[in-house]
């Protein structure tokens, strides 16, 4: 059941963790935020949330430092990780890709983009 499901936000930019909260706890999702990818790491230890919408660019460690520590650490590597950027440059998909990301929305994010790709890794 969704409402059983977590899923971390890591932007530092408050519209963008509004909008997305809203959407996500409508859809009935559990919904933390981080505000930096150091957050970002402590949440996911302390959580452990079952998706991390991670913005590429982010204060401190990049969305791509982030993702690679994700995917590389055993207890954490299962834990879908979507991208999100506003940049359409190949290059920034393709590095993120490389480290790990599981999926790509691109800002600002339609809802039935973020409904679709939930739904992909978490069910309905």
């Amino acid at each position: 059941m969704a409402d059983s499901k977590k899923i971390l936000i890591v932007d530092d930019n408050e519209d963008v963790v509004t909008t997305y909260r809203v959407v996500l706890e409508r859809m009935g999702y559990e919904v933390g935020v981080a505000r930096d990818g150091k957050e970002c790491l402590e949440k996911i230890e302390s959580d452990r949330p079952d998706m991390v919408l991670l913005d590429v660019l982010l204060p401190g460690l990049s969305g791509n430092e982030v993702c690679r520590l994700i995917k590389e650490t055993a207890r954490t590597s299962d834990i879908p990780v979507v991208a999100i950027t506003a940049s359409v440059a190949a290059d920034t998909r393709e590095k993120m890709s490389e480290v790990g990301a599981d999926a790509f929305l691109l800002k600002p994010i339609e809802v039935s983009d973020l409904n679709r790709v939930v739904k992909k890794f978490l069910g309905s």
